[in-house]
């Protein structure tokens, strides 16, 4: 069998046995917490092949939280043994064996790669070796993600992206200490990493009419000065980036043929604009046509097709 996930990977057993456990994943904030406990007594793991790389490769890392038992993962040219505590890097882009006595339980957080401090090459080297989570950093991560799984319904929004950012900060820490190479973090990394942190919680709210310079900066504990600072970095400005991503967010939508029932107000309302006039004009500015001429346009475009849609 195969564990359904963006990076599946294949479930084995060294005699033949009905696997029974369960897997769950949940959004947090930047990342995603997954948790999978397995009652299946016979020795047996999970091993992630080229083939499988091949049919799906999400470009991230799994954070992998070893609970019980004690594992052997052959993964990046690493042969490590993981105790109960420990935790590893894997990547998704490279295959791994993970083999267990039978019965586990462990925890993994699902990222994406650009959300590390860290340039890859650098944490390439790290990638498939035994980290502690007893002491240190390696504690405090583990604390926090047990924690976080445990209390999952209870955070709100603007909560999970808070402690999902001090998680990838405590992973970051980790990483440096374990390489003893604080020279690893590069000019402007932190810079990089914030923005992309910013982009992922924008994209996540664009259909929220309230999302604000000064809700998005309290989010991320910065003011709204240093918000705007980034973006001009980027020679952009903070709603110009969020208006450019609900416009292109209704332009798919509107040549979306399961969509034909819905009227353009209702898609527009659906990404955040709540004033017609002002979407209509908006979306004339970027794209040339009005929304109902788009959309008219789309199907009498040789890939279009006929449709009795409501304006």
């Amino acid at each position: 069998m195969f564990l359904a996930e963006p990076a599946p990977a294949e479930v084995f057993r060294d005699k033949p046995a009905d696997f029974s456990g369960m897997i769950a994943s949940a959004d947090f904030g930047m990342v995603t917490l997954v948790t999978l406990s397995s009652r299946t007594a016979v020795s047996g793991g999970a091993r992630r092949t080229p083939k499988l790389i091949r049919r799906s490769d999400p470009d991230g890392y799994r954070l992998v939280f070893n609970r019980h038992n004690t594992g052997a993962l052959t993964h990046n040219g690493n042969n490590a043994t993981l105790s109960p505590g420990d935790l590893t890097l894997i990547d998704t882009s490279l295959p791994f064996e993970w083999r267990i006595p039978g019965g586990d339980y462990w925890h993994a957080v699902r990222i994406q790669r650009e959300l590390l401090p860290l340039p890859h090459h650098t944490v390439r080297t790290i990638i498939g070796a035994r980290l502690c989570g007893k002491t240190g950093i390696g504690a405090l991560l583990t604390t926090l993600v047990t924690k976080a799984a445990q209390d999952i319904d209870h955070y709100r929004p603007t909560d999970a992206i808070r402690v999902s950012t001090t998680l990838l900060d405590l992973l970051g820490g980790l990483l440096v200490h374990e390489l003893e190479a604080d020279t690893a973090l590069p000019p402007g990394s932190h810079q990089r990493v914030l923005f992309r942190r910013i982009q992922v919680f924008i994209q996540q709210r664009l259909g929220d009419p309230a999302l604000t310079p000064e809700t998005i900066a309290a989010a991320h504990c910065i003011s709204v000065r240093t918000l705007h600072r980034l973006f001009q970095s980027h020679d952009d400005t903070v709603a110009g980036w969020i208006r450019t991503q609900r416009l292109d967010r209704c332009r798919q939508e509107l040549t979306n043929p399961l969509l034909d029932e819905q009227t353009v107000q209702t898609i527009a309302a659906r990404w955040g604009f709540t004033a017609a006039a002002h979407f209509t004009r908006a979306f004339r500015a970027a794209y040339g046509l009005s929304p109902q001429e788009y959309r008219r346009h789309d199907d009498a475009s040789p890939a279009g097709h006929a449709s009795n849609r409501p304006l």
